[in-house]
């Protein structure tokens, strides 16, 4: 049944009775493919000033660029399915053919679902802002970045090598996530230091700290009764005991996660050049091997 549907419609399709007919189906087409880039063109540009604006602002953009998604993915469905509707008796094989094959139909069936749970998961990520567009966010290992789009499907992360990673919403909704931006972006760096145990330790922490203030991406994160009560800008205390290094940690604050990791790569290398001047030893670890005699 389904095979003489399909000959009928390609038979219907070929014997079209005058050429001109054939050509105002495709002069239609054209039309409506023309009309829809037109449309999506505009669409575009009018969000990308908005957003813009709203950037300029700094006011959060992430509803206007899921909206954005969902105006274009709709005026792209609305002219696909114009464009086939000009087509005699594509309708119908359609039809046929998406109700008559059950293999097909189970598997569309399953796409769905998936398709499913990733606009809703969107639209979750929305609404509730987890994170927004323009926020620091980390999924753990080395996924991490800037979150530049949300789409229905998914979520567009920037990494610091410029490399997009393309997370499904799915996935996102059902991760922990560390949004180094969510509330303040100020992020505080691990310093962390071994020295030896024949060294001076409070030499050692002074150096740290000195060579940390004359840092340029150093931000003082004091209330103004620490500052009162004189406490350090940047805190350094000894942290553990280790087999062959006293280890020490120092605190030091950055106005985000880009420039702490900046500020922690720049002091090991200063610390290093100045532990070395200062002779302030940085011990690797040793094992002592004992031969016993029978």
């Amino acid at each position: 049944m389904h095979m003489e549907e399909s000959k009928a419609f390609f038979e219907q399709f070929l014997s079209y009775d005058k050429l001109e007919g054939l050509v105002i189906i495709c002069i239609h087409i054209a039309l409506i493919y023309i009309l829809l880039m037109s449309l999506v063109f505009m669409e575009r540009r009018m969000f990308k000033k908005i957003i813009e604006r709203r950037d300029k602002q700094s006011i959060d953009k992430t509803n206007l660029v899921f909206l954005r998604n969902v105006v274009i993915y709709t005026t792209y469905t609305i002219g696909i399915l114009s464009m086939i509707n000009q087509i005699p008796g594509m309708q119908q094989l359609s039809k046929t053919v998406l109700t008559g094959a059950g293999i097909l139909a189970a598997a569309v069936g399953f796409g769905s679902q998936q398709a499913i749970s990733n606009i809703v998961s969107g639209i979750f990520m929305v609404l509730f802002k987890p994170f927004r567009v323009g926020d620091h966010i980390n999924l753990g290992g080395d996924y991490n970045g800037t979150v530049v789009d949300i789409s229905l499907r998914h979520t567009t992360i920037k990494n610091s090598e410029n490399r997009m990673i393309i997370v499904p919403n799915s996935v996102l909704n059902n991760q922990s996530i560390i949004n180094s931006s969510i509330v303040n972006a100020t992020t505080c760096a691990f310093i962390n230091v071994g020295i030896g145990y024949s060294s001076d330790v409070n030499r050692a922490m002074t150096l740290i700290q000195e060579e940390a203030l004359k840092h340029p991406l150093l931000i003082d994160q004091r209330t103004k009764a620490e500052k009162d009560k004189g406490a350090p800008q940047v805190v350094v205390r000894v942290i553990e005991w280790a087999d062959s290094s006293v280890n020490l940690r120092a605190w030091a604050w950055a106005a985000n996660s880009g420039d702490a990791f900046l500020l922690k790569c720049d002091l090991l290398h200063s610390i290093k050049e100045r532990f070395d001047k200062e002779n302030i030893e940085i011990p690797f670890p040793y094992t002592n091997v004992v031969l016993k005699k029978e």
